[in-house]
Protein backbone atom coordinates (compact mmCIF):
# COMPACT_ATOMS: atom_id res chain seq x y z
CA UNK A 1 0.00 0.00 0.00
CA UNK A 2 0.97 3.67 -0.22
CA UNK A 3 1.87 3.98 3.46
CA UNK A 4 4.37 1.13 3.20
CA UNK A 5 6.18 2.92 0.37
CA UNK A 6 6.32 6.22 2.28
CA UNK A 7 7.45 4.45 5.45
CA UNK A 8 10.24 2.71 3.50
CA UNK A 9 11.37 6.09 2.17
CA UNK A 10 11.37 7.53 5.69
CA UNK A 11 13.54 4.68 6.99
CA UNK A 12 16.08 5.21 4.22
CA UNK A 13 16.29 8.96 4.83
CA UNK A 14 16.69 8.42 8.58
CA UNK A 15 19.46 5.89 7.98
CA UNK A 16 21.33 8.44 5.86
CA UNK A 17 20.97 11.20 8.43
CA UNK A 18 22.27 9.09 11.32
CA UNK A 19 24.94 7.31 9.31
CA UNK A 20 28.57 7.63 10.43
CA UNK A 21 30.07 6.42 7.17
CA UNK A 22 32.77 8.42 5.31
CA UNK A 23 30.16 9.18 2.62
CA UNK A 24 28.27 11.31 5.12
CA UNK A 25 30.28 14.36 4.05
CA UNK A 26 28.89 14.08 0.50
CA UNK A 27 25.23 14.00 1.55
CA UNK A 28 23.46 17.40 1.35
CA UNK A 29 22.09 17.34 4.90
CA UNK A 30 20.09 20.55 4.67
CA UNK A 31 18.13 19.41 1.61
CA UNK A 32 17.75 15.90 2.99
CA UNK A 33 16.37 17.21 6.30
CA UNK A 34 13.92 19.44 4.43
CA UNK A 35 12.80 16.46 2.37
CA UNK A 36 12.41 14.37 5.52
CA UNK A 37 9.99 16.90 7.05
CA UNK A 38 7.78 16.75 3.98
CA UNK A 39 7.86 12.95 3.82
CA UNK A 40 7.13 12.70 7.55
CA UNK A 41 3.97 14.81 7.19
CA UNK A 42 2.90 12.82 4.15
CA UNK A 43 3.44 9.53 5.97
CA UNK A 44 1.14 10.57 8.81
CA UNK A 45 -1.60 11.71 6.42
CA UNK A 46 -1.43 8.57 4.28
CA UNK A 47 -1.53 6.36 7.37
CA UNK A 48 -4.78 7.99 8.52
CA UNK A 49 -6.13 8.00 4.97
CA UNK A 50 -5.68 4.25 4.58
CA UNK A 51 -7.19 3.64 8.01
CA UNK A 52 -10.37 5.47 6.96
CA UNK A 53 -10.59 3.92 3.50
CA UNK A 54 -13.46 1.51 4.12
CA UNK A 55 -13.40 0.09 0.58
CA UNK A 56 -10.05 -1.62 1.03
CA UNK A 57 -9.16 -0.66 -2.55
CA UNK A 58 -6.36 1.73 -3.48
CA UNK A 59 -7.60 5.15 -4.61
CA UNK A 60 -5.96 7.26 -7.29
CA UNK A 61 -4.39 9.35 -4.54
CA UNK A 62 -2.80 6.30 -2.91
CA UNK A 63 -1.50 5.06 -6.27
CA UNK A 64 0.12 8.44 -6.90
CA UNK A 65 1.66 8.51 -3.41
CA UNK A 66 3.06 5.01 -3.84
CA UNK A 67 4.56 5.81 -7.24
CA UNK A 68 6.13 9.09 -6.10
CA UNK A 69 7.54 7.61 -2.87
CA UNK A 70 9.09 4.70 -4.78
CA UNK A 71 10.54 7.05 -7.40
CA UNK A 72 12.02 9.31 -4.71
CA UNK A 73 13.64 6.36 -2.94
CA UNK A 74 15.08 5.00 -6.20
CA UNK A 75 16.47 8.39 -7.16
CA UNK A 76 18.19 8.84 -3.81
CA UNK A 77 19.69 5.35 -4.09
CA UNK A 78 20.91 6.17 -7.59
CA UNK A 79 22.57 9.39 -6.45
CA UNK A 80 24.22 7.52 -3.56
CA UNK A 81 25.55 4.91 -5.98
CA UNK A 82 26.93 7.62 -8.24
CA UNK A 83 28.54 9.25 -5.22
CA UNK A 84 30.24 6.03 -4.14
CA UNK A 85 31.43 5.26 -7.67
CA UNK A 86 32.71 8.81 -8.12
CA UNK A 87 34.52 8.65 -4.79
CA UNK A 88 36.23 5.39 -5.71
CA UNK A 89 37.29 6.71 -9.10
CA UNK A 90 38.77 9.78 -7.45
CA UNK A 91 40.81 7.58 -5.13
CA UNK A 92 42.12 4.94 -7.55
CA UNK A 93 42.02 6.86 -10.84
CA UNK A 94 44.97 8.18 -12.77
CA UNK A 95 44.12 11.76 -11.83
CA UNK A 96 43.15 10.87 -8.30
CA UNK A 97 44.90 13.83 -6.72
CA UNK A 98 43.41 15.76 -3.83
CA UNK A 99 42.63 18.66 -6.17
CA UNK A 100 40.67 16.64 -8.72
CA UNK A 101 39.06 14.58 -6.00
CA UNK A 102 37.79 17.79 -4.40
CA UNK A 103 36.30 18.99 -7.69
CA UNK A 104 34.65 15.62 -8.24
CA UNK A 105 33.13 15.69 -4.77
CA UNK A 106 31.78 19.21 -5.27
CA UNK A 107 30.12 18.24 -8.57
CA UNK A 108 28.66 15.09 -7.05
CA UNK A 109 27.33 17.01 -4.05
CA UNK A 110 25.80 19.68 -6.31
CA UNK A 111 24.06 17.04 -8.43
CA UNK A 112 22.79 15.32 -5.30
CA UNK A 113 21.49 18.63 -3.90
CA UNK A 114 19.61 19.48 -7.09
CA UNK A 115 18.03 16.04 -7.14
CA UNK A 116 16.83 16.41 -3.56
CA UNK A 117 15.36 19.81 -4.34
CA UNK A 118 13.44 18.35 -7.28
CA UNK A 119 12.27 15.41 -5.18
CA UNK A 120 10.97 17.86 -2.57
CA UNK A 121 8.90 19.51 -5.32
CA UNK A 122 7.49 16.11 -6.28
CA UNK A 123 6.42 15.54 -2.67
CA UNK A 124 4.90 19.05 -2.59
CA UNK A 125 2.82 18.16 -5.64
CA UNK A 126 1.41 15.12 -3.84
CA UNK A 127 0.84 17.18 -0.70
CA UNK A 128 -1.40 19.54 -2.66
CA UNK A 129 -3.73 16.60 -3.21
CA UNK A 130 -3.92 16.03 0.54
CA UNK A 131 -4.89 19.67 0.99
CA UNK A 132 -7.75 19.23 -1.47
CA UNK A 133 -8.93 16.15 0.40
CA UNK A 134 -8.79 17.96 3.74
CA UNK A 135 -10.64 20.98 2.34
CA UNK A 136 -13.45 18.78 1.09
CA UNK A 137 -13.70 17.08 4.44
CA UNK A 138 -13.71 13.67 2.80
CA UNK A 139 -10.75 11.39 2.31
CA UNK A 140 -11.60 10.32 -1.19
CA UNK A 141 -9.94 10.65 -4.57
CA UNK A 142 -11.38 12.41 -7.62
CA UNK A 143 -12.92 9.22 -8.97
CA UNK A 144 -14.11 7.92 -5.62
CA UNK A 145 -17.44 9.76 -5.50
CA UNK A 146 -20.26 7.58 -6.70
CA UNK A 147 -21.56 8.78 -10.06
CA UNK A 148 -23.20 5.74 -11.61
CA UNK A 149 -26.81 6.19 -10.48
CA UNK A 150 -28.01 6.78 -14.04
CA UNK A 151 -30.33 3.81 -13.96
CA UNK A 152 -34.01 4.51 -13.40
CA UNK A 153 -35.88 4.05 -10.12
CA UNK A 154 -37.62 1.02 -11.59
CA UNK A 155 -34.29 -0.62 -12.34
CA UNK A 156 -33.20 0.02 -8.78
CA UNK A 157 -36.36 -1.38 -7.24
CA UNK A 158 -36.29 -4.45 -9.47
CA UNK A 159 -32.62 -5.28 -8.90
CA UNK A 160 -31.96 -9.00 -8.39
CA UNK A 161 -28.17 -8.90 -7.99
CA UNK A 162 -26.84 -10.29 -4.74
CA UNK A 163 -23.49 -9.20 -3.39
CA UNK A 164 -21.08 -11.70 -1.88
CA UNK A 165 -18.65 -10.82 0.88
CA UNK A 166 -19.88 -7.24 1.33
CA UNK A 167 -22.38 -7.73 4.15
CA UNK A 168 -20.28 -5.70 6.56
CA UNK A 169 -20.26 -2.70 4.22
CA UNK A 170 -23.99 -3.03 3.59
CA UNK A 171 -24.73 -3.13 7.31
CA UNK A 172 -22.55 -0.08 7.88
CA UNK A 173 -24.36 1.87 5.18
CA UNK A 174 -27.75 0.86 6.54
CA UNK A 175 -26.72 1.99 9.99
CA UNK A 176 -25.45 5.33 8.71
CA UNK A 177 -28.64 5.93 6.72
CA UNK A 178 -31.22 4.84 9.29
CA UNK A 179 -29.72 6.12 12.54
CA UNK A 180 -30.25 9.83 11.98
CA UNK A 181 -31.99 12.88 13.39
CA UNK A 182 -35.24 14.28 12.07
CA UNK A 183 -34.89 16.20 8.79
CA UNK A 184 -31.17 15.43 8.63
CA UNK A 185 -29.95 14.69 5.10
CA UNK A 186 -26.82 12.69 4.38
CA UNK A 187 -24.57 12.18 1.39
CA UNK A 188 -22.41 9.08 1.72
CA UNK A 189 -19.70 8.50 -0.92
CA UNK A 190 -19.07 4.91 -1.97
CA UNK A 191 -15.37 4.52 -2.64
CA UNK A 192 -13.62 2.07 -4.91
CA UNK A 193 -12.24 1.21 -8.33
CA UNK A 194 -14.50 0.46 -11.27
CA UNK A 195 -16.15 -2.96 -11.38
CA UNK A 196 -15.91 -3.90 -7.69
CA UNK A 197 -19.65 -3.58 -7.05
CA UNK A 198 -20.34 -0.01 -5.90
CA UNK A 199 -23.60 0.23 -7.86
CA UNK A 200 -24.79 -3.18 -6.68
CA UNK A 201 -24.07 -2.24 -3.09
CA UNK A 202 -25.98 1.04 -3.46
CA UNK A 203 -28.96 -0.73 -5.05
CA UNK A 204 -29.15 -3.38 -2.36
CA UNK A 205 -29.10 -0.75 0.37
CA UNK A 206 -31.69 1.36 -1.51
CA UNK A 207 -33.98 -1.66 -1.83
CA UNK A 208 -33.52 -2.81 1.77
CA UNK A 209 -36.60 -2.93 3.98
CA UNK A 210 -35.15 -0.52 6.55
CA UNK A 211 -34.57 2.13 3.89
CA UNK A 212 -37.88 1.57 2.13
Amino acid sequence: MAHASVASLMRMIDSLLISNSPMQSLIPKQELCALREKVSSLELFVKNFERNNVSGEMTDFEVEVKEVASAVECTIQLRLTETVVGENKSIIGIIGSIFFKGISNICTRRKFRKSLQQLAKDIDHVWKETTKIQDKGKQVSRESLVHDFASSTNDILNVNNNMVGRDDLKERLLEDLTITYHDEHKVIPIVGMGGIGKTTLAKEVYNHGLVL
